[in-house]
């Protein structure tokens, strides 16, 4: 009697919903704020007109507005002086009506990004960027919410974060403290990144490439968390091609993944600011 091989099957890849885990997160901290006796409040300032910076503002003022937090911008032209800006943010910082500060990144190149951010105060500075800043990014720190979401167990597991900027990868190497976290440059001559991509448990992938990330780069049942976002044929799409769904348990979806849950901890730090 002949008998049929085994058929090795693997599991449908489960999306992690960046949106439905961010309204959870503003959910509840519109319940917190409506508690506090203080009000908070968030200025963004943006120089310049690009129509993507413009963009974040106004989905930054939607959320602030669904979660009660008070919302101000104030917009300079690009060929305002360095002096100006440096004017609006001492007015914020001494404005107790402010509980967070956000400068719209990334500013004209005539400026010296490092030296402005340094201006903002650290008690108000919301996107973990001043040199004694009192939170963490709310990048890395929604990346890290969507890892959590899977329930899977990270101790001992090995951690990848592929990306352009070895300051970006920093922070997870401190929060997740259980993991084994390599920094990973593609630009890097390395002959040893394709093997080091693929033997992550989890990879982080934010390189500015358009589905950069094949079937054949990844570890079988493993997590991708997508950070990139390119513009192609007008579409939005990740530096992670949806292709290695076949392969990998979890990934984060571009757009709906790593954005929203950007944002929503953006107003988390806002609230951890103004109870501070």
């Amino acid at each position: 009697m002949r008998h049929m091989p085994f058929a090795i099957c693997h599991m449908p890849v489960k999306l992690i919903d960046g949106k439905a885990l961010a309204e959870k997160i503003k959910l509840d901290l519109k319940k917190k704020i409506e508690k506090m006796e203080t009000k908070t409040g968030l200025a963004t300032i943006l120089v310049g007109t690009n129509p993507a910076s413009q963009l974040y503002i106004k989905l930054k003022a939607k959320a602030c507005t669904e979660v009660g937090i008070e919302f101000s911008s104030y917009f300079l032209d690009g060929s305002c002086t360095e002096e100006k800006i440096l004017e609006v943010i001492d007015f914020l910082n001494k404005d107790q009506q402010i509980t967070g500060i956000l400068l719209q990144l990334p500013l004209p190149k005539k400026f010296d990004t490092d030296k402005i951010i340094s201006k903002i105060s650290a008690a108000k500075d919301v996107d973990g960027f001043h040199p004694d800043t009192k939170v963490i990014s709310p990048n890395v720190l929604g990346i890290i919410e969507l890892i959590k979401s899977t329930g899977e167990n990270l101790k001992n597991k090995k951690v990848v974060v592929l990306s352009n900027s070895e300051k970006f990868a920093e922070p997870f190497k401190k929060l997740l403290k259980s993991s084994k976290v390599e920094y990973s440059n593609p630009q890097s001559p390395v002959s040893n990144l394709q093997s080091q991509i693929k033997s992550a448990d989890v990879l982080i992938v934010a390189v500015g490439k358009p589905k950069f990330i094949k079937p054949n780069m990844v570890k079988k049942d493993s997590i991708i968390i997508d950070v990139g976002i390119n513009k192609v044929d007008g579409k939005t799409i990740g530096d992670v091609d949806p292709s290695v769904d076949k392969i990998v348990a979890y990934r984060s979806p571009v757009p709906g993944g790593v954005g929203p849950m950007t944002i929503a901890m953006l107003l988390s730090n806002i609230y951890e600011l103004t109870k501070k």
